[in-house]
């Protein structure tokens, strides 16, 4: 597997022709993991099952627009309270409204044990955009972060507006963006 055991660079999937390496995407919970030790890191103390749903979707939104390719191999669904991937929701609701203890734990297919793993420091594109990312938003409350997805015109507005289950890919990297333009 690749993470926190995995030794070298960035991970590359490379096919017989002669077109450009294709970007690495991530379990979710492999990202939020990665949030998490790096709270940890910095004594975050504060990252609750609603922050670290708006942390990775931030992170998704940022590397889409940065990249043009998802940070998570899941899609992001339109729930009442903003963008949440049901794999982490599931993961982490035993915390509640709680900072999150522990870390999200995967079953190993190649040995069958359940380990916590995190994306390699060794992938320095994806470690770009996610330092960028937790710089920006690590000081807001999951609550804040939440309010910031539901403004009128963001891509969960949208959904919820137009019953869609899932957000759209494309609608959340033009989203960011567009914060970029703003912000920059």
């Amino acid at each position: 597997m690749e993470g926190d055991r995995a030794e070298g660079g960035q991970r590359e999937v490379v096919g017989m022709t002669n077109n450009p390496p294709q970007r690495v995407v991530y379990k979710p919970t492999w990202v939020a993991n990665s949030f998490l030790v790096r709270a940890r890191n910095e004594g975050v103390t504060d990252v609750d099952p609603l922050k670290i749903q708006k942390l990775v979707y931030n992170l998704h939104g940022w590397n889409l627009a940065v990249t043009g390719s998802p940070a998570v191999g899941e899609r992001f669904e339109a729930w009442p309270h903003g963008p949440v991937n049901s794999t982490l929701y599931h993961k982490f609701k035993e915390y509640r409204f709680r900072p999150i203890t522990g870390y999200a734990t995967d079953v190993d297919p190649m040995t069958g044990v359940p380990s916590a793993t995190y994306v390699s420091e060794g992938d320095a594109a994806f470690y770009d955009v996610f330092d960028r990312v937790w710089k920006r938003y690590k000081g807001y409350s999951g609550q804040e972060l939440s309010d910031m997805t539901h403004a009128v015109g963001t891509p969960w507005s949208y959904a919820r507006e137009h019953g869609l289950h899932y957000i759209p890919d494309n609608m959340i990297r033009d989203h960011f963006i567009e914060i970029g333009k703003v912000t920059a």
